[in-house]
């Protein structure tokens, strides 16, 4: 069986636009075919390939989405996808990585020409300011989990909706900001959660190391040593 997997990076879009998005690639596709975002939330791009084979795919293309795409992701994501392959252990998958859609010059002149919808723009004072945007959260901890596509791969996306509820089980969800970030550089390392104010950065891999964050670094206060891997403000990197 044939699949592709359609590769997209949406930092900032929402779930409901994405899904309209992932549906529509996935009616027109040729074959079977799944929509997988890198970042923020949704399943692995190694968890997909595992469905997929799972499945009975046999040859499996990846086709990059965006105008432009990454080109740092352009340049990991076929090193990612090895690394899938040679855990598997199995050869007779084939898996290809297809060039971004933007070299498609057809695709470049229908986005330049499309004939969308547009609604005028008229003066208004402080047009860019939200509501409730004034003043930082009344929060004792602020934990930053990084869900950028690096550590998106390692289900970072996951371990953020059990460190949601492992904090709410604890029942200091109340003094804890969560906040999923994009990469947070060490990417090796991830998935990564950062704990302010105490700066430090936690590598967790699995639900048992969200739990042990949550007991002793927030409610406990002290700190799971066997999962840091550094602490702001120390230096990481010689001169």
């Amino acid at each position: 069986m044939d699949a592709h997997v359609y590769l997209i990076s949406a930092s900032y879009v929402s779930a409901a636009r994405f899904r309209t998005l992932a549906d529509a690639l996935v009616d027109a596709a040729t074959c079977h075919a799944v929509a997988l975002r890198l970042e923020g939330e949704g399943a692995s791009l190694w968890r997909t390939l595992d469905s997929l084979a799972a499945e009975g795919a046999s040859r499996i293309q990846l086709r990059p989405i965006g105008l432009p795409f990454s080109q740092s992701l352009e340049r990991w994501l076929p090193g990612a996808a090895a690394s899938w392959l040679h855990r598997r252990g199995d050869t007779s998958l084939e898996l290809y990585f297809a060039r971004p859609a933007e070299e498609d010059t057809r695709i470049l002149r229908n986005a330049a020409r499309a004939r969308v919808p547009a609604t005028r723009i008229h003066p208004e004072p402080d047009g860019e300011l939200g509501k409730g945007w004034d003043a930082p959260p009344d929060f004792r901890h602020h934990l930053l989990v990084c869900a950028g596509p690096r550590c998106h791969l390692k289900d970072a996306p996951h371990l953020a909706e059990v460190l949601k509820a492992e904090l709410g089980r604890a029942g200091v969800s109340a003094a804890c900001l969560v906040t999923t970030t994009g990469c947070l550089f060490p990417c090796n390392a991830g998935p990564v959660i950062v704990h302010y104010p105490e700066g430090h950065w936690y590598r967790v891999t699995d639900v048992a190391e969200v739990r042990a964050v949550v007991s002793q670094a927030i409610c406990a206060g002290t700190t799971p040593r066997h999962l840091l891997i550094h602490k702001t403000g120390e230096t990481h990197e010689s001169a």
